[in-house]
């Protein structure tokens, strides 16, 4: 661990529930973790993702400490659920291991731009906390993505100017991920992580173009996909290696205020 660099900023495990993940407890993502070099990471639990916050967190602050301090973790935000949830968020904002929070608009049937997430929205920026988002492109074989399309975030990342919004799979593909990228331009608090099935051509070097370097975040989403699919993109892409070295730790050191000392 000594030699460990990478902070994956999207990563999830335990029981998967409605899907297939082999191995996603958390001790098999800190074997690969170990395996790979990267020191920390910061996510949240398949349960959480489904159901909200309010049973979860205090397993994951046991995972994160458990851990050795290196399983940083998220309070899913239900909007359906908004009232229970603000109410565990604040029980658990001090604790060790809290990293912020994190939305799925496409989960939850609660489109993006819905005023049920404004308690959210707000919670993070009384307390300086970011928001990861799962965004997506709009699809024709999972209707639901639509509730997550990066323009639907747009009212509520200006309402909340000083909220850090993290635009988990840089919006997906095509037309997604271009609106992404305007957002991330056009607004100082937008970013984007690199988590998901996106195997665009040249897909790092695209977003090194087109938004400045600080704004991109390296994720690999495990167990849904293996790190080193995420990684390949990141260590061979055609950037310098200082834009690598912000994308695969030092982004996500500041978006999420996680202190650089090392734990392990």
């Amino acid at each position: 661990m000594s030699d460990a660099f990478i902070v994956d900023a999207h990563a999830h495990h335990g029981r998967p529930g409605a899907f297939f993940a082999p191995e996603s407890e958390p001790e098999a993502l800190l074997k690969l973790m170990d395996q790979l070099g990267i020191e920390r990471a910061i996510g949240t639990d398949h349960v959480s993702v489904f159901e909200g916050c309010e049973r979860t967190l205090p397993m994951l602050r046991s995972v994160f400490e458990q851990s050795g301090g290196r399983l940083h973790y998220l309070a899913v935000f239900n909007p359906k659920r908004a009232s229970g949830c603000v109410e565990a968020l604040k029980q658990a904002m001090n604790w060790p291991g809290f990293a912020g929070l994190k939305i799925h608009p496409s989960f939850h049937g609660v489109s993006a731009e819905d005023a049920r997430y404004e308690p959210a929205w707000r919670f993070a920026a009384e307390r300086d906390v970011p928001i990861l988002t799962h965004s997506w492109s709009a699809s024709d074989y999972n209707p639901a993505q639509q509730l997550s399309t990066p323009g639907r975030f747009e009212p509520l990342v200006g309402k909340f100017p000083k909220v850090r919004l993290v635009l988990g799979h840089a919006g997906g593909r095509g037309a997604g991920r271009h609106e992404a990228v305007r957002l991330a331009r056009d607004y100082e608090n937008v970013f984007l992580d690199l988590a998901g099935d996106i195997f665009c051509y040249r897909l790092v070097e695209s977003l090194v173009d087109s938004v400045p370097v600080e704004k991109i975040l390296f994720g690999s989403d495990a167990p849904w996909l293996d790190p080193r699919s995420r990684l390949s993109h990141v260590l061979l892409a055609d950037v310098p290696a200082s834009a690598k070295a912000r994308i695969l730790r030092e982004n996500a050191l500041h978006v999420y205020r996680i202190g650089a000392k090392k734990t392990c």
